[in-house]
């Protein structure tokens, strides 16, 4: 328990150094566009450098020889990540740049296992259905979470650009810099002390950035008040205190979590940068930014039975129900105040009134749970006659009042789905919980966009949780997913919305 509280302060240590960087971008984006590059590092780190002696000098003898060997290597990485990023964007958009470096996420995992031998075993990345005592079941978490972070990135970053040029290699270059950062941070600080390795690794991008600021047609321009305002803010806070908090906290954590975390620097870059020079967020920026947040959010949970039977119980089509009618009704041309009074009629109707029954029917033992997993009980009178009520009398009341014609559309899938389902139950049973979650997740992207893309995660999220507790095969839950998502695809297009 004590090793958890440790990580948890660790990543949340390095969450918040995330939005220090992101924080940064607008004011170093300002200070470069009339500052050359190097030299603009050269002040940052060098101020860097000076603020960590003040604090730490005394305690650079307890490095020795190998110490100041690993932090000069530890800032050579970082030096070349900067270097191989400032080359590569004169050759390449800075969207593909963006994407690239941010690729980082994905390669530490990889860098992690061949360097420092951290490899999960099999039945930690592939069979969640076992229990291991001991085990933490983390880098399952992690590496679907570096998909989801990598896919964000693509999301966020990425224009329609797709060409390879000589600068995106060099930007790779640049990711691998970065993911050698991280590697290298772990397997030192631990061993080291983090005061001491940060100032030799900060003085050594000072120095790198100095010699190649030589080389520069204009190597030490005077620099304005503006610069030196950047270069303090940036040497002191996102540098000295940033990578003195990364170099003491990596030691609690491992490499995947810091990648994880540090894929959420141009999240808070765009966020910032709404803020603060008036940048327009897009329907894709948005959902490529949920899709960061939401991997570095899954690779901190504990895949267990526990976990899946809470996504079970709460992540249910009667719960999922209330945000969806809220969307229907206020995504469409109607007055959203007659389209909130839509909401909670279709509300009370199609959700509060069965969960009631349903109680009552749980009650008296006529239905053994809450989502009639049994084949057999829901072909009952009692589940029959509920389910087909609760599609029908809506559509009804919406056909005949001239509801939002978005909830119609969502009433008609809903009727059409629970038809399906009553038919396939006579011979076989399908995930009716895992189809439902599908439906309302495909009507959610349809009506709000892109942007809202990210919710058809909950439908493989679903599945694995009614797997995992035993409720449906894997086959029942993909032709739920696939039955829900179907038919409301197939609804949208009758209705011409799509």
């Amino acid at each position: 328990m004590k090793e958890k509280w440790r990580q948890l302060r660790a990543d949340l240590l390095l969450l918040l150094v995330t939005l220090i960087w992101g924080s940064t971008f607008v004011m170093v984006k300002d200070a470069t566009a009339s500052y050359p590059i190097f030299p603009f590092l050269t002040l940052r780190f060098g101020l860097a450098t000076l603020a960590l002696l003040l604090i730490g000098w005394r305690r650079l003898p307890s490095l020795g020889w190998k110490g100041v060997g690993a932090g000069v290597l530890i800032g050579l990485f970082l030096f070349s990540g900067y270097a191989l990023q400032t080359f590569g964007l004169r050759y390449t958009s800075a969207s593909k740049a963006g994407f690239i470096t941010g690729l980082s996420v994905a390669i530490v995992p990889v860098l992690s296992t061949l360097l420092l031998r951290r490899r999960p075993t099999r039945g930690q990345v592939l069979n969640l259905n076992k229990k291991s005592a001991g085990v933490r079941n983390l880098p399952a978490g992690e590496l679907l979470g570096v998909c989801l972070a990598t896919v964000g990135l693509a999301l966020l970053t990425l224009d329609h650009d797709r060409s390879v040029v000589w600068g995106d290699l060099l930007v790779l270059g640049c990711a691998l810099s970065f993911a050698l950062h991280i590697v290298a941070v772990s397997a030192f600080a631990p061993r080291m002390d983090p005061l001491a390795l940060t100032i030799v690794q900060v003085a050594t991008v000072t120095l790198a950035s100095g010699g190649i600021s030589l080389f520069t047609d204009y190597p030490w321009p005077q620099p304005t008040p503006s610069t030196w305002l950047a270069a303090g803010f940036t040497g002191i806070l996102a540098t000295a205190a940033a990578f003195y908090a990364q170099t003491a906290m990596q030691r609690f954590t491992t490499p995947t979590h810091t990648a994880l975390i540090f894929a959420g620097e141009p999240v808070f870059a765009a966020l910032f940068g709404i803020l603060l020079a008036g940048d327009v967020m897009t329907a894709r920026g948005l959902a490529g930014g949920i899709l960061i947040i939401m991997g570095t959010v899954v690779s901190e949970i504990r895949w267990s039975e526990r976990t899946a039977t809470i996504i079970s119980r709460f992540l249910s089509p009667h719960y999922v129900a209330v945000p969806l009618l809220l969307v229907l009704a206020l995504g469409d041309s109607t007055p959203w105040a007659r389209g909130l009074l839509w909401a909670v009629g279709i509300g009370l109707l199609s959700v509060a009134a069965p969960l009631l029954i349903l109680k009552r029917e749980l009650r008296r033992g006529g239905i053994s749970d809450w989502h009639i997993s049994d084949r057999k009980e829901r072909l009952q009178p009692i589940p029959v006659l509920l389910s087909l009520v609760v599609a029908v009398a809506p559509l009804v009341l919406l056909i005949t009042f001239h509801g939002p014609r978005l909830m119609i559309v969502g009433a008609v899938s809903a009727l059409t789905l629970i038809l399906f389902n009553l038919v396939i139950t006579f011979g076989w049973k399908i995930s009716q919980h895992v189809s439902g979650i599908a439906a309302s997740a495909t009507l959610i992207t349809a009506t709000l966009g892109i942007g809202a893309a990210p919710v058809l995660l909950l439908i493989p999220l679903v599945a694995w949780a009614r797997v995992r507790v035993g409720a449906h095969t894997v086959m029942q839950t993909v032709a739920g997913g696939v039955a829900g998502t179907t038919i409301t695809l197939a609804a949208l297009r009758f209705c011409r919305v799509v």
